[in-house]
């Protein structure tokens, strides 16, 4: 499994079910979600950071959902 970095400067496997949830939650739909996943799945390598991670998914999302791009863009997470 493909080890991630987080922001806290974990390492985390990467889960490309979260990354789907995290897309569809922004309002992306089921098959942009399901494509989006897979071509980033096939990018990512260890020690990728998730910030890099959020980039290629908001550059894959762009040109099919404007809106979702946005919602994605725009979401943070709290901190702890």
């Amino acid at each position: 499994m493909v080890k991630v970095k987080k922001r806290s400067g974990s390492m985390q496997d990467f889960d490309k079910a979260k990354l789907k949830a995290s897309l569809k939650k922004a309002g992306a739909e089921e098959e942009h979600a399901t494509r989006i996943t897979e071509a980033v799945a096939g990018k990512v390598q260890e020690g990728t950071t998730t910030a890099m991670i959020k980039r290629m998914v908001a550059t894959e999302l762009r040109g099919m959902d404007q809106k979702a791009t946005q919602a994605y863009e725009t979401f943070t997470k709290p901190t702890k």
